[in-house]
């Protein structure tokens, strides 16, 4: 037993061992702060960044939430919230990034969405020595870690705990509003030429899902799959939701009236949400969230009068 005891005494002496060398390579002895990011990419940092560049309007709006607004020297078009962010410098847009825009602003860290068209430029960047974090949440969970991570990097993890944790507290008191209410087929339109919905791999099924809501499409092998109305007809949909498209088209109700043995037309039970709240994954998710759950639960009261 005594030969069996030290063998083990050795084994767990090299994986603590293994494990020291696999943090200290991950993250250097010179690094002040850091976090590792949704690739599972540890971005290390001499010291808290000062100068930020953010790829996406999204993670603009994360930076200011934690704390860091005032250190953003570089953004994308349509950063356009809060409105301190229209005066950042644009470097392109989200698919067409200007690299040497970038690298003029001086950053020390830049912040990118793996969604994004930005996975070449992610590379030529860490190429050139710059640190690179990229964000993909695709479940509201997600955004609060965002925002932490961020905070780290940035040293304000005080200030970025506290919009977490707000954030997260409005997502659990909707959750606990609606939870056990009834639920409502829901079909989500994207767009009408060509037909286009949302399957629950992303963060709106997950707001669907919040609120009650039963996604018709959930099971669809992609993000945004094109369908067929014979589709939409056949999964019969109590509610359809809009954001983009119903800015852009204010008649995007009309295309829906041929379809009157769709039980969501029948009943005109449409329900619209602003596309910056329900698509940008930052706090204003929150708001986005609470707009959706009133309007199922206006439809839900509806069905249950029937």
């Amino acid at each position: 037993m005594s030969g069996f005891g030290a063998r083990i005494r050795r084994s767990t002496r090299s994986a603590w061992l293994t494990a020291g060398l696999l943090l200290a390579v991950a993250c250097p002895a010179w690094a002040v702060v850091s976090a590792t990011d949704f690739t599972g990419h540890t971005v290390a940092l001499e010291q808290p960044a000062k100068r930020i560049v953010a790829l996406t309007p999204h993670l603009v709006e994360n930076l200011f939430s934690a704390g860091l607004g005032d250190r953003i020297v570089g953004a994308v078009r349509y950063s356009d919230y809060p409105p301190a962010a229209r005066e950042i410098p644009r470097v392109g847009g989200y698919n067409s990034l200007s690299l040497e825009a970038i690298v003029a602003r001086r950053p020390d860290l830049v912040v990118a969405w793996s969604e994004g068209g930005s996975p070449d430029a992610i590379k030529r960047l860490r190429a050139l020595g710059i640190a690179v974090y990229v964000d993909n949440p695709t479940q509201l969970s997600g955004i609060a870690r965002t925002i932490r991570d961020l905070g780290a990097l940035g040293g304000t993890e005080a200030q970025a705990g506290r919009a977490a944790a707000a954030f997260e507290a409005r997502i659990e008191t909707l959750r606990q509003h609606y939870a056990g209410r009834s639920p409502v087929r829901v079909f989500w339109e994207v767009w009408s030429d060509p037909l286009r919905t949302l399957s629950s791999q992303g963060m709106t099924g997950a707001v669907i899902q919040l609120c009650g809501g039963r996604n018709v499409f959930a099971d669809a092998p992609t993000l945004a799959p094109k369908i067929g109305i014979e589709s939409v007809v056949a999964r019969r949909p109590q509610a359809i939701v809009a954001s983009g498209v119903a800015e852009t088209r204010p008649d995007w109700r009309d295309y829906w009236q041929r379809w009157s043995t769709i039980p969501a037309v029948a009943d005109d039970h449409f329900v619209t949400v602003p596309s910056d709240l329900i698509s940008r994954p930052s706090v204003r998710l929150a708001d986005g969230a609470a707009e959706l759950c009133q309007g199922l639960d206006r439809v839900r009261g509806e069905l249950a009068d029937q």
